[in-house]
């Protein structure tokens, strides 16, 4: 039976940081950290009056803006923006951005992936890449009312204006707020025919604790805590002690979702309304 050693668990507080010119930087999640193949994670502190300058390569980067610097922006494709929380850049390869802290530490989550298969990308453009807010993404409720999630890469999200949100199946990722008493399905992820393999995937606590599931065993997460699972370890996150806040990672996002308890919740996830009295729209994952 799977227990808790099976998966990876990396406190980013006291992970080793090492000085970059941006700032600092720690190495989360790595294939020699913990068996991650499609996916590479750092937490990066840049430094006030500093800048942190990604250049995607032949690679796709996702940046997000864990804690703002007190007048940080974030450049993107000849616009500025305010690097607020929640904030940041999809950048696809050949793309840059700059994300620069002003008045105070700039706190970023950054995540890399190489280009996925042929076969992954069917039907997809690969890009372009994007900048995000709390403004530009659509949150989404699960059927229970007790979990929340903005995506910031997801290729079958559709704005409101019709467009998909990522152009791209190299990652999906996003926020997810648990409200008190909040808890996924105990489920697993395996491989699919185009990415057999199966996901890296993982969670990053941002706020709150939880507890994560599985088997018959458990661990309690504080703030700053990397859960890297691996491909068809099954699992359940939990709340405790009031909300959790965390980010969740899947590179590429080719897999298939097994539901392995009883709740009726499952994998039904609406669009919250633009209007109280407007019908909830399920979100099409397919």
């Amino acid at each position: 039976m799977p227990t808790i050693d099976d998966v990876s668990i990396i406190n980013s507080n006291t992970a080793e940081a090492k000085p970059v010119d941006s700032g600092l930087a720690r190495v989360i999640c790595s294939d020699s950290l913990c068996g991650s193949k499609n996916l590479t994670v750092y937490r990066r502190t840049v430094s006030e009056d500093r800048t942190f300058e990604p250049e995607a390569g032949d690679d796709y980067h996702l940046v997000y803006v864990m804690a703002a610097s007190k007048g940080g922006s974030i450049s993107y494709n000849g616009e500025t923006h305010p690097a607020e929380e929640g904030a940041g850049t999809l950048l696809v390869p050949r793309e840059t951005a700059v994300f620069e802290a002003a008045g105070s530490d700039l706190e970023l989550l950054h995540m890399v992936t190489p280009k996925p298969p042929a076969a992954i990308e069917e039907g997809m453009s690969g890009g372009p890449g994007y900048f995000f807010n709390r403004q530009t993404l659509r949150p989404l409720s699960d059927a229970s009312g007790g979990r929340v999630r903005r995506f910031c890469a997801e290729s079958s999200v559709i704005l409101l204006d019709g467009s998909r949100l990522t152009s791209t199946n190299a990652i999906q990722a996003g926020e997810m707020h648990y409200r008190e008493g909040g808890s996924s399905p105990y489920h697993q992820h395996v491989g699919t025919d185009a990415n057999p393999d199966g996901a890296a995937h993982c969670y990053m606590t941002f706020k709150g604790q939880g507890i994560v599931e599985v088997g018959d065993t458990s661990q309690e997460l504080e703030p700053g805590t990397l859960v890297y699972f691996p491909p068809g370890v099954p699992h359940r996150l939990r709340a405790h002690n009031g909300s959790l806040d965390y980010f969740e990672i899947q590179a590429w996002r080719s897999f298939q979702t097994n539901i392995l308890s009883e709740e009726k919740l499952g994998l039904r996830w609406y669009y919250e309304p633009e209007m109280p009295d407007a019908e909830r729209v399920e979100w099409n994952q397919s």
